[in-house]
């Protein structure tokens, strides 16, 4: 009984050893580091603290965090991993927080130690000091001042004598959010130098445009007005712009003087009024988080602006001239002799075209306008943005009548192909507010040969060299009818390219799409689009498309969520995922964790594409 008792007692000290100090020898870790022999105590032996790669964080910015594991002599902790599955490894683990997404996690690689009552097989371990790396960033909505981050390490201490019981800690590492005018600097590179991130470079397209926005203003506001001019000229070259060319032309091209100085102006003011619309709808934006380019599903807005595109084009089939009254002539703009005024008012109209180009590389000046009270900055980074991107069209008006013919049968067939154009961008944008003019496009060689015939006979019965003025009744009958086919083909064309069928099995929620997900240990895809939005559809037609993508996907459950039009769960949306432009793709691994150094806020081909995505699991 005695003895029973003493046993008893025995093991009872061997557990409350940790807490009352009281040294316990055991053979458990006999190391062969060369490391001192150390008897344990009631001292803390492991001292832990946070550090930042940056000084200051601001919206929207990917940041380091590394978590400096300090080891007294003679102790140390198992590695991650740790080698076994009866060793406890040592785990960080982030808090679950609104404002900050955690991405990878980086352990350093152990030293190895012999214990010898585990065997021969050395184990890995950590010592002396070491450093445990972690990629984060913070959302473009975080509001700005002091924030604490409260991480927690989960660890096991020994020396060569005895182990403390595992211990999970909590590490409060805070960050001071600041503005996208405030300078950041880079900190503690000693320390993340040694840390290798496998997945940084992916970063890059987590935060393309405010990232490099913000380390542009970290440069001088020089820089930041060069980046933001350069991403409008980028701008003007995407797809959704194009419909601005005939427009332009139109306007300024088709008739009138040849004076080289008098189109320039005009085109400056042309541009001034695309430059205007971005600053209010800017302004609209940051003010109530609606996505950039939203506005082209609004039918209260997309209407009146088609109404005055099929007007234009009317005017220029010479179904009417835009002469008398002259009120009118000021407001629609007389093809040949616009002033000043009615050119600064189509500028209006071309800047909201626009706009679903425009989501994306906004999406810096609105962040940087919604956190912080500098309106007045952000109101010229917007003009900025505007000239650069008509920049193009202040090329196209200043010498498109210098090119053009500008009389004679040319002048004719000219006017007649930019009607049809001009009409057939009115119906273009038309289909996101009148669902029977989307519904029936489709992808196909069939339906493409159908709309080239349309055109064809179009041209051939719309008599291009004529205008309907100089025809008899019979004959307008015949060119109106021509004109209509020739819209039809033409629309068909253009609404069936962007009418992709893909082989992909695509889910319509986002909270479906991530259950089925979690259920079969699959990773998934959140692609957010729009049908205002081109880039979209460039990533329907070019990327996802793509054989090896569809390949790739197959692996993936693929959820397409749709923000052509508001409602209250794309307004749930925005707001979880800090959406102020589209497209964005979103990517979770098959744990259920969203990988936001992979997410895309730009097109991408295949191959990046594919890149991005090798390693997700």
């Amino acid at each position: 009984m005695i003895r029973k008792w003493v046993f008893v007692a025995g093991l009872c000290l061997l557990y409350f050893s940790e807490y009352i100090g009281m040294p316990v020898t055991t053979e458990a870790q006999q190391s062969n580091l060369g490391l001192p022999q150390k008897n344990s105590g009631a001292t803390e032996v492991v001292k832990v603290h946070g550090v930042l790669s940056i000084d200051k964080v601001q919206p929207g910015s990917m940041f380091l965090i590394g978590l400096v594991m300090d080891f007294a002599e003679g102790w140390h902790a198992n590695a991650n991993p740790s080698g076994g599955d009866y060793l406890i490894p040592t785990e960080a683990n982030p808090p679950n927080t609104p404002d900050v997404t955690f991405g990878e996690i980086v352990y350093p690689q152990g030293d190895l130690l012999k214990i010898e009552s585990l065997g021969e097989a050395p184990v890995p371990v950590y010592h002396d000091k070491v450093t445990i790396g972690i990629h984060a960033v913070l959302s473009k909505t975080a509001q700005l001042g002091e924030k604490i981050l409260p991480l927690q390490l989960k660890y096991q201490a020994c020396s060569d004598e005895t182990c403390r019981l595992p211990k999970t800690i909590t590490v409060d590492v805070p960050i001071e959010v600041v503005g996208l005018n405030e300078s950041i600097q880079p900190i503690n590179d000693e320390v993340f130098s040694e840390i290798k991130f496998d997945n940084l470079g992916g970063a890059e397209i987590a935060t393309s445009e405010s990232g490099k926005l913000s380390q542009a203003l970290s440069k001088g506001l020089f820089w930041a007005f060069l980046l933001v001019f350069g991403g409008g000229i980028l701008t003007s070259l995407t797809p959704c712009v194009y419909p601005l060319i005939p427009i332009t032309v139109s306007v300024f091209g088709a008739g009138g003087s040849t004076n080289r100085w008098r189109s320039f102006l005009l085109s400056v003011t042309y541009v001034l009024g695309i430059a205007l619309t971005y600053a209010i709808l800017g302004m609209a934006a940051a003010q109530t988080g609606a996505v950039f380019g939203e506005v082209m599903a609004d039918a209260r807005v997309i209407i009146p602006v088609c109404v005055i595109l099929i007007a234009l084009g009317l005017a220029m089939l010479g179904v009417y001239e835009i002469r008398l009254p002259y009120a009118v002539q000021n407001k629609l703009n007389r093809v040949g002799g616009v002033g000043f005024a009615g050119a600064f008012g189509m500028g209006t109209v071309a800047g909201i075209i626009a706009a679903p180009c425009t989501g994306p590389a906004l999406g810096a000046v609105l962040a940087y306008i919604a956190t912080t009270s500098d309106i007045f900055l952000g109101f010229w980074l917007m003009l900025t943005y505007a000239i650069g991107m008509g920049l193009l069209f202040i090329v196209i008006g200043t010498f498109s009548g210098v090119i053009l013919p500008r009389s004679g049968t040319w002048m004719y067939v000219l006017e007649n192909i930019f009607g049809v154009a001009i009409i057939t961008v009115a119906l273009y944008f038309l289909k996101d507010v009148i669902e029977p003019l989307r519904g029936f496009l489709r992808h196909s060689w069939e339906f493409f040969v159908i709309a080239g015939v349309f055109l064809l006979l179009g041209v051939f019965l719309g008599r291009f060299t004529q205008r309907f003025k100089d025809l008899s009744s019979l004959a307008r009958f015949r060119k109106a009818f021509g004109i209509l086919l020739a819209v039809v083909g033409l629309y068909m064309i253009f609404g069936g390219l962007t009418a992709v069928e893909s082989d992909l099995n695509w889910i319509a929620s986002e909270e479906r799409g991530l259950e089925i997900a979690r259920s079969e240990g699959k990773p998934a895809m959140l692609d957010f689009y729009a049908t205002w939005c081109a880039a979209c559809k460039e990533l329907d037609h070019k990327t996802f498309s793509h054989p090896a993508v569809q390949s790739k996907l197959s692996q993936f459950v693929n959820i397409k969520l749709d923000f052509t039009k508001n409602s209250d769960e794309s307004e749930r949306l925005k707001e979880k995922y800090s959406i102020v432009g589209l497209p964005v793709v979103i990517f979770y691994d098959s744990n259920g964790n969203q990988l936001k150094q992979k997410r895309i806020e730009q097109f991408v081909d295949a191959e990046q594409f594919l890149e991005l995505v090798a390693d997700v699991q």
